[in-house]
């Protein structure tokens, strides 16, 4: 609650500022802002992926942003989402591949809050996955005015360290079915030769990002697919394990082999799905065989699979198929004390994890 009334105040200061600028007589406020947590907002857009972050510095970063349409439901979800987080902008808008449920959003985004920059895998003129492309595309670029920065593997984006936080990092892993190299990773022993599964869609392409700070490490694979996520863990691994794991596309069982996870060893994982969509009790299963797994949070509940076959309700942010209902997954990174801590926001309840 208090961190909620906090966020809150600070947009109240932020648009008064802006108010008083408009005007002509702005006046820098006096009050030098408390220093912040990483957090994370795992937003509910029914089945896309919007996941905000929020760092110690006050800088965002977006991670998609949803789907267009429903009376522009995601963006206001999103722009609901940084309220809460007290910020006013996005300074950083990674669209990780060009399918309608993780971009489509950007165009009604834009049109209600300032996005600064804007990233991808690179420019496109077709894409059989999606018929209406050159339309969604086309609107996606006029929000960006043009201005997207292609994304490579080996590339950062840029993030400002906070005063008396550890050094921070977001690291550019795979982008157009491209993945880091290097000679750094060590051997994984897990490694098995399996039958080729290449696939054309642009779920191959998609934009895998990994978040450092200091010792703690966030992974987001967005739809990346099994032959182009192999390589970041075989016959090297490229990664190592993690402490917050967004599961690969909305934990479909196409993407979430058990020698990738076996290879990140999470601590916890977050599923960005949908009543209907994703979830799959492959994935569920393989997850709770990962060594060091302590828990796996959903923001939907699988409503065609059973209770066994799901994180258990405390543990699910949105139980029953209500689209005027919206609770997100929150995960706040305390790095001085080596714990971050998970909040459902059905039940606001929270727990904590230490730091491997």
């Amino acid at each position: 609650m208090i961190k909620t009334i906090l966020g809150f105040a600070l947009f109240l200061s932020a648009t008064e500022c802006a108010y008083q600028q408009a005007r002509g007589d702005f006046v820098a406020p006096q009050i030098k802002a408390a220093r912040r947590a990483l957090d994370f907002y795992f937003i509910d857009v029914e089945g896309g992926a919007a996941t905000l972050i929020v760092t110690p510095a006050g800088e965002s970063a977006l991670i998609d942003a949803g789907w267009d349409g429903f009376d522009g439901r995601d963006a206001k979800r999103i722009r609901q989402a940084m309220r809460q987080a007290g910020i006013t902008a996005i300074d950083h808008l990674v669209v990780t591949h060009y399918h309608m449920d993780h971009y489509g959003g950007v165009t009604e985004l834009a049109g209600l809050v300032p996005i600064k920059r804007f990233y991808d895998h690179g420019k496109m003129t077709s894409l059989t996955d999606d018929p209406q492309f050159a339309k969604r595309y086309g609107a996606y670029q006029a929000a960006a005015k043009g201005q997207t920065i292609n994304l490579k593997p080996g590339d950062t984006i840029p993030l400002k360290k906070a005063a008396g936080a550890p050094p921070i990092k977001l690291l550019c892993l795979a982008s157009h079915a491209a993945v880091i190299g290097g000679s750094g990773g060590n051997a994984n022993p897990a490694c098995a030769p399996d039958a080729p599964n290449e696939d054309p869609s642009d779920n191959a392409r998609s934009v895998a990002l990994l978040l450092k700070l200091g010792d703690f490490e966030f992974l987001n694979l967005a739809d990346l697919s099994w032959n182009v996520s192999k390589r970041l863990v075989c016959p090297a691994d490229q990664i190592g394990e993690v402490d917050l794991y967004q599961v690969t596309h909305h934990g479909g069982n196409i993407s979430n082999n058990p020698t990738l996870l076996g290879a990140l060893r999470p601590t916890v994982a977050v599923m960005i799905n949908g009543p209907r969509k994703g979830g799959h009790p492959d994935t569920v299963k393989w997850l709770r065989e990962t060594p060091s797994f302590k828990a796996l949070y959903q923001l939907h509940r699988n409503v065609q699979t059973t209770a066994e076959q799901n994180a258990p309700d405390e543990f699910i942010a949105n139980l029953d198929e209500q689209p005027d209902e919206s609770h997100m997954i929150m995960v706040s990174v305390d790095a001085a004390r080596r714990v971050f801590t998970v909040t459902n926001g059905r039940t606001k309840e929270s727990r904590s994890y230490q730091f491997k």
